[in-house]
């Protein structure tokens, strides 16, 4: 199980020890530390993926993505829909809908994204080794055109591993020099070829433009060979040296670049080395490494070298290059280490200038810290992107131990950033000289806890973790500011119980929750200070309206799915955490449902994070109309593929019966104006006992807190391994997110409180009359709030004893009060539905569980509701 968190400080102003490990040039972090994060945001409150990926199109929206695994081939992709803070499915094929929300195997493993300077946006989604499915969309994600194996040239590579996508699309007026002559875009697709020479085969380079692909969609759906020189007609195979290695495109040379780390054959000894590749006419590449008579497999003496004599390989994982605005070449890479010396384990950045033909590299700095103390010990999965000239930020996973980061130690693992700048002449080269740094904590808290796991597909014969796969990434935004993506599993979610067919000792714990954590404070990539909202604790957060598109993304809003607005607050007393939302319209639950497709309920949860577990409170009604209020601890559905199994799926059940329905029913009202409206929305109310969901305090952090309004076919109880494998979900169709709460710097006011007072006779429909009195306004008089009824005539008496919901409808200007109660002594259920007005105009409703009832128009008193 996770261990307890670490405090740290969010900045760090820390010394970069010098290293032996394959660097001469570390320089000191800068003092003045001042770059600062706002609430991380939750990408997808309810799908989970290791290996995020982030990119940010031209228009500023952002997007990611990630495998689900070979198990489900599935891979999900998001698009934001308000800068980085909730997102929307994307699935080619028809709209995602409660049913079915990724409609896009095969799939399931890596994935990347791009775009061209128009906005356009490719995707890749890697299926079992065997080929890559690819996709593209013009209009964010609304319509989406898709193709099985047009990724794929099958002809040359019957296999492929780890792609990624380059797009060539220089702006009008660059100073270009490439030869190619062809449309624009030109999209490069480059993968692992599983059938080149050596252990990680080559890599394989595929084009795709107007003329490759002409097709509504393309081009960047289907794709041919790209290799100018392959095959070399001697009857060996070639494939250009760098594969996994992240690579970068110049838009002035349409040059490709990529680099990895380089074993001499000979000696043993590890280098890091740089491929390019020139395109001709076609948008053909012949690379530096091109085979020659005497090296018929290429020529890796052609190679330039980033660094020589490195103790160990620099793939851990992956080689990752970024080219900034001055096109200086900027590379990341981790080291790796013997289990003797998982010290060795540190991250570095080297730099090179487009003058130099990017040939003369500077020292590599180390950006790690190497320190137990800052919780930088040991790193893993570096990425790194540059902005204006010279700078570049880079990111790893650290560790608070020295020890192997395969090893089960309990070590917590956190996000680390170290913004780089180099030295740069008049011309925005860089000159070589040690930059200056700065290293930043980004996640609030570890996010990852034991092992991870390094060992690839073999991480299953182990019992190794591999929750997190191989890598997550760094963009920045338009201003410059950064924006990071990565996996939070400190939530040590694990199926329970788990099925007989998954074996436990290949489940891990931890739902790998894609988060995404946006500069918010400091100096940005352009040079200038960004700016965003802290990641201070608040009483809650807005949303802005019109944003609950059905279908998502592309369709219309639906107002009774459209948030505005979440709280939290916490009693005096502290038995009770309040948790509000306003949805423009809950007084129509049946038509909303109606208008989802697929959906038999809608259900709105608020979900946060306090100290290692996920906590909820939901509401959620039927086409019935009637609400029911709940709170827990979060669930999982864990499924598996060849890195064994892990939990893909968050759910947040109702209460009932049975093992997997885990909620609490908690008290609840709804408050609907008499127009419900954007400007005047309704409110919904859950009074959470705090015994249930981890008994915070004042000073508890509850992080992360977001709203979501979800559409879902069937209960999240009855959710199983088969349908999560259906992936049939809740399909997210609003959201507000994500904000810290902590009661002693900013609790929430109290709810709206709606005035609901009622006292007098009925006819009981048998000859007799019926007294029937209601109080729930308790927030307004500090009264005893309950429901009471007795017949003279037939001695039939009444009384609540817990009232669960409470919805009022100023339009029809009524009251539906549910719960339980005791009638004669004997426990029923209970509905009552109480109309505004004296004697003459008001009245009740009361229908009890045994078929007892009253129903009439007020003979005396009077039932206000205001």
């Amino acid at each position: 199980m996770p261990s307890p968190r670490q405090a740290a400080p969010v900045a760090l102003a820390l010394l970069v020890a010098s290293s032996a490990l394959g660097t001469t040039g570390s320089a000191p972090v800068s003092a003045a530390a001042s770059i600062g994060f706002e609430v991380p945001a939750v990408a997808d409150p309810i799908h989970t993926n290791g290996e995020p990926d982030i990119a940010v199109d031209p228009s500023g929206r952002v997007f990611v993505s990630g495998p689900t695994g070979t198990g489900t081939q599935r891979s999900t992709w998001l698009g934001s829909v308000d800068g980085g803070h909730t997102y929307r499915v994307i699935s080619p094929g028809p709209p995602p809908s409660p049913a079915q929300s990724f409609k896009d195997p095969p799939g399931g493993g890596d994935t990347d994204i791009n775009f061209d300077r128009s906005g356009k946006q490719y995707f890749a989604d890697l299926y079992a080794l065997a080929c890559v499915r690819t996709a593209t969309t013009g209009d964010g994600g609304a319509t989406v055109n898709e193709s099985v194996t047009g990724g794929c040239d099958n002809a040359t590579s019957p296999g492929a591993d780890r792609q990624w996508l380059a797009v060539y699309d220089p702006a009008p007026g660059t100073a270009s020099t490439s030869a190619y002559t062809g449309p624009l875009p030109l999209i490069y697709l480059e993968y692992n070829n599983l059938a080149g020479p050596g252990p990680n085969g080559g890599a394989q380079w595929n084009k795709s433009n107007a003329l490759v692909d002409p097709q509504p969609g393309g081009p960047g759906l289907n794709y041919v060979n790209a290799l100018a020189n392959a095959p070399n007609g001697t009857g060996a195979v070639y494939t250009p040296f760098g594969p996994d290695g992240y690579p970068a495109i110049d838009q002035v040379t349409g040059q490709v670049l990529q680099a990895a780390g380089y074993q001499d054959p000979n000696t043993g000894a590890w280098s890091l080395r740089l491929n390019i590749g020139t395109p001709n006419a076609a948008g053909d590449l012949t690379f530096l490494d091109a085979p020659t008579a005497k090296y018929p497999q290429g020529d890796p003496g052609q190679l330039i070298v980033i660094k020589n004599n490195l103790p160990a390989s620099p793939d851990t994982l992956f080689s990752v290059l970024s080219m900034d605005s001055a096109r200086n070449l900027m590379i990341a890479y981790a080291l790796g280490a013997p289990t003797t010396n998982p010290t060795q384990r540190q991250v570095f950045v080297s730099a090179a200038s487009a003058a130099s033909g990017w040939k003369t590299w500077s020292d590599p700095v180390q950006v790690s810290d190497g320190s137990s103390a800052t919780g930088d010990a040991v790193n893993v999965f570096p990425w790194i992107k540059a902005g204006g000239p010279g700078r570049a930020d880079a990111v790893w996973y650290g560790s608070n131990l020295a020890v192997d980061p395969s090893s089960h130690n309990q070590q917590a693992w956190n996000v680390f950033m170290n913004q780089v700048v180099f030295p740069t002449d008049a011309t925005g080269a860089v000159t070589g000289a040690p930059p200056s740094m700065t290293l930043v904590r980004v996640s609030p808290h570890p996010s990852h806890y034991d092992d991870i796991c390094l060992q690839g597909t073999n991480c299953v014969l182990s019992t190794g973790n591999r929750n997190l796969a191989d890598f997550f990434a760094v963009t920045i935004d338009r201003s410059g500011a950064a924006e990071v993506v990565y996996d939070d599993t400190s939530n040590g979610l694990i199926q329970s119980p788990i099925p007989t067919s998954i074996p436990q000792v290949a489940d891990h714990a931890g739902a790998p929750v894609v988060s995404v954590a946006r500069q918010s404070s400091g100096p940005g990539l352009f040079g200038t200070i960004v700016t965003g909202p802290s990641n201070a604790p608040v009483s809650g957060l807005p949303d802005p309206a019109g944003d609950a598109r059905y279908p998502v993304i592309g369709g219309v809003n639906q107002p009774g799915m459209d948030i505005r607005n979440s709280q939290l607050s916490l009693s005096a007393d502290l038995h009770t955490l309040t948790v509000t939302m306003q949805v423009v319209d809950l007084a129509h639950p049946a038509a909303t449902i109606a208008a989802l497709s697929g959906s038999t309920n809608v259900q709105y949860v608020t979900r946060w994070q306090m100290g290692n577990t996920i906590y909820y409170a939901a509401m959620e009604t039927g086409p019935a109309g009637r609400p029911s209020f709940y709170a827990g601890k979060a669930q999982s559905i864990d499924l598996c593929s060849v890195s064994a199994c892990f939990p893909h799926v968050t759910t947040y059940p109702e209460p009932g019966a049975g093992p997997t329905f885990t909620g609490s029913p908690e008290p609840g009202r709804v408050s609907c104006p008499q127009s419900p409206s954007a400007a005047n929305p309704c409110t919904l109310t859950i009074a959470v006992d705090t015994q249930g969901v981890g008994a915070p305090t004042a000073t508890s952090l509850l992080e992360e807190v977001g709203g979501y309004a979800l559409a879902q076919a069937g209960l999240e109880g009855s959710q199983t391994n088969a349908s999560a494998q259906a992936d049939s979900v809740p399909l997210q169709v609003d959201g507000v997110c994500c904000y810290n709460f902590q009661a002693a710097v900013a609790n929430g006011g109290p709810p709206p409180c709606h005035v609901a007072d009622g006292d007098g006779d009925v006819s009981d429909g048998r000859g007799g009359r019926a007294h029937v009195h209601v109080d729930q306004d308790g927030c307004e008089d500090g009264g005893t709030e309950g429901v009471q009824a007795s017949d003279s005539s037939t001695g039939d008496t009444f009384q609540s004893t817990r009232v669960d919901a409470v919805t009022f409808d100023d339009a029809l200007h009524t009251m539906t009060v549910a719960g339980a109660g005791t009638h004669n002594g004997y426990p029923v259920g209970f509905t009552l539905t109480a109309v505004d007005g004296v004697a003459g105009v008001g009245g009740y409703v009361l229908t009890l569980s045994d078929g007892y009832t009253i129903s009439g128009t007020l003979l005396d008193g009077a039932v206000q509701l205001h």
